[in-house]
């Protein structure tokens, strides 16, 4: 009898082991979904998701970041660029008032509003979408 009791419980454990690793996958998988991404670009640096980062704010709006780069408000503008030195890198910004969400939480979707920067944009410009990329199925 105490073989049986030992199988039950080894089964038991064994299936709640299997529940728990599928569940922590699937919260993973949610948890992981970017705010925004950067799907194409000349600059391969800046191709990927961007999350708002937890309490970081700059301009009172939240930074979508992905490492060093950021998608980030300043002075009601919105601009994409690395944080990491100082002051930081712009590569692309976007300043019409209309156009761009000036003041609001989130930064404007699509290319249009978009300019590179000079010293370190490339053309053409990247385009933003909301939430992960899109992948094409064959």
């Amino acid at each position: 009898m105490k073989v049986k009791e030992t199988e039950n419980k080894s089964l038991m454990r064994m299936m709640w082991t299997r529940f728990l690793l599928a569940f922590v996958g699937i919260v993973l998988v949610v948890a992981k979904s970017p705010d925004f991404s950067i799907c194409e670009s000349p600059d391969a640096s800046i191709v990927g998701g961007y999350s708002a980062d937890g309490d970081t704010k700059m301009d009172g709006a939240p930074v979508y970041s992905k490492g060093d780069i950021a998608i980030f408000r300043n002075k009601g503008f919105w601009y994409i660029g690395n944080l990491g030195p100082w002051p930081p890198e712009t590569y692309y910004r976007c300043v019409d008032a209309e156009a761009c969400n000036m003041g609001e939480d989130t930064p404007p979707l699509g290319k249009s509003t978009w300019a590179a920067s000079k010293k370190f944009g490339k053309e053409p410009v990247p385009e933003i979408v909301k939430g992960a990329c899109q992948v094409d199925e064959l």
